[in-house]
């Protein structure tokens, strides 16, 4: 017996030098689309995600009909999608407007509801720690959600959104920066921009005067 508890641990150390988190050995992936150059950390539940280049994930992450663009930044304990739940029915119990056995029975003979709307969130948007997004959401493309929002409507390009509800604080960028960003889409052409950003990073008007057009 003892001899069973010191492999486990041995196990789990050896998981530990190699820096792999022990929730990926009980992860679920199903109907998914992801990136070889995206990294999802840890724990996560996905079903029918789609995941594109340099974007990275944090643990524990429970993420369902969702297109994800390129670079984004996602904080832990992401929830993404979770299905429509009506409230101006008789009742709020799904066994009556869907045949798909929620709470283990249905009366229904076809479902009422669109039950389920995509979510897509944009390039370059960052998602803090602790965030919920609904169904059917739109996030642009360089947005910033802050820590435990909850993220029931929209979120425009460039924008800083936060709180539940939620709303938007500022912009990242003047509106004349936002749109030549958004024309000049520098994450859809792979590793051509990656130094320039570097070596620019904080000089955003050196950047667009040298590559937008």
């Amino acid at each position: 017996m003892f001899r069973g508890i010191k492999n486990i641990i041995r196990f789990f150390w050896h998981l530990y030098r190699a820096n792999v988190f022990p929730g990926c050995l009980f992860s679920y992936e199903s109907k998914c689309r992801i990136s070889i150059k995206a990294n999802i950390i840890g724990f996560r539940i996905l079903n029918y995600v789609s995941i594109d280049d340099y974007t990275y994930i944090a643990q524990n992450s429970n993420i369902s009909y969702t297109n994800i663009g390129k670079y984004c930044s996602i904080g832990p304990n992401f929830l993404c999608g979770w299905g429509i739940h009506p409230t101006d029915g008789i009742s709020t119990s799904p066994m009556f407007y869907s045949t798909m056995e929620q709470n283990g029975t249905s009366v229904c003979k076809k479902t009422k509801i669109e039950e389920r709307k995509f979510i897509n969130i944009g390039n370059d948007v960052f998602i803090g720690a602790n965030v919920t997004v609904l169904d059917g959401v739109t996030i642009g493309d360089g947005a910033v959600i802050g820590a435990g929002a909850i993220v029931s409507k929209d979120i425009p390009p460039y924008a800083v959104a936060v709180g539940c509800p939620i709303r938007v604080i500022k912009y990242r960028f003047s509106p004349e920066k936002v749109d030549a960003l958004l024309k000049m889409k520098w994450w859809e052409y792979g590793e051509k921009y990656h130094l320039s950003i570097e070596r620019n990073f904080f000089d955003i008007d050196g950047f667009l005067k040298k590559y937008s057009k």
